[in-house]
């Protein structure tokens, strides 16, 4: 444990190899963000999945997002386009038709110099863990489609896994039915996979902390009055600015949208900012009002042996000090900085 502890530690000597899987819509766009530009991570690469949107979608807001924050010399893989079982269901009452609404200011996405043709997320992702001289932290904030074929097709990548942080599930309410968070629901079949496949660290920080991170009026205006390239301030707070008001309309939220896909990127190097609890998670892969749920055995009921981290609180300030840092980092590098 404190070999662990010491390599999640945000003073770690080395950066912390990172690979980020993604459904990019507002909150992974900001998850993206904070993975290229805090400074003890190295992000190996990034992969995409159907989720918030269709893969198609996604792979491009994937693209835009990383041109406008100036993210160079990192590729995107393509992913799964739909569930291992069931048809897709995307979350356009969230994220809009694109899985990336609200704002004019995303360039077109430069696909020929981002994306890689050569092959697909799944074998991407081995060909990073397996060549790192470390174990790699692969941070998991779409549907678990892609991490499951992973782990299935190459089950010789799972002790290369240090640690696998996922965005997902909730211990009380879901958000897509009354018991299942939408990531999980997506592919319930791919998140029990990954949840019984012994990687040694899984992590799941759930609806439940991610809803106390919200883009309240206070955050929108630190950034704007923080991050100092005009344009880029303004991509940011469209995008959270849309966000906030689809929560609102859709689940009555009016103190902003939880923004929850960066706090399983910040989980990697501020863990010490996280309360959580090792317990038993199974998930409902049946087709009836529980598909989809995470039932997190908090209290050691039903006698299995725990399987998952499970957050509870996170320090919020701390987290969102650190979000605005790699916002300002990146607008230094934007692409937007000189249009305007």
């Amino acid at each position: 444990m404190a070999t662990l502890l010491s390599f999640l530690n945000a003073d770690a000597a080395d950066k912390i190899p990172v690979w980020l899987d993604c459904d990019v819509g507002h909150d992974d766009a900001m998850a993206l963000i904070l993975a290229a530009y805090h400074s003890s991570i190295s992000l190996l690469g990034v992969s995409t999945v159907a989720g918030n949107s269709s893969l198609e979608n996604t792979t491009a807001n994937a693209i835009s997002v990383m041109q406008a924050a100036g993210i160079k010399g990192i590729r995107v893989y393509k992913g799964a386009s739909r569930p291992l079982v069931k048809p897709a269901a995307y979350a356009g009452d969230i994220h809009g038709a694109s899985g990336l609404a609200g704002t004019t200011l995303l360039p077109e996405p430069d696909f020929a110099t981002y994306l890689s043709e050569d092959t697909n997320a799944v074998n991407a992702m081995y060909r990073a863990i397996i060549s790192s001289q470390v174990p790699v932290c692969v941070v998991a904030v779409g549907p678990l489609t892609n991490i499951a074929l992973l782990i299935s097709m190459y089950p010789q990548s799972i002790p290369k896994i240090r640690t696998l942080s996922i965005m997902g599930g909730a211990v009380a309410l879901g958000n897509v039915t009354a018991a299942a968070e939408f990531n999980i629901h997506f592919d319930p079949e791919a998140a029990h996979i990954v949840l019984n496949s012994g990687i040694a660290h899984i992590s799941i920080v759930p609806l439940d902390v991610t809803h106390t991170v919200l883009t309240t009026k206070n955050v929108i205006r630190r950034i704007a009055e923080s991050v100092p390239v005009p344009r880029f301030a303004q991509l940011i707070t469209d995008l959270l600015l849309y966000f906030s008001s689809t929560y609102g309309n859709v689940f009555g939220m009016g103190d902003g949208a939880p923004l929850h896909d960066p706090v399983a990127v910040a989980y990697l190097f501020m863990r010490n900012a996280f309360v959580e609890r090792y317990v038993r998670v199974d998930i409902d892969c049946s087709a009836g009002h529980g598909r989809g749920r995470t039932y997190c055995d908090m209290f050691g009921r039903t006698g299995k042996p725990p399987n998952c981290w499970v957050a509870t609180s996170v320090d919020v300030e701390q987290f969102w000090n650190t979000m605005l840092e790699a916002l300002v980092a990146a607008s230094k590098e934007s692409s937007l900085k000189n249009n305007g």
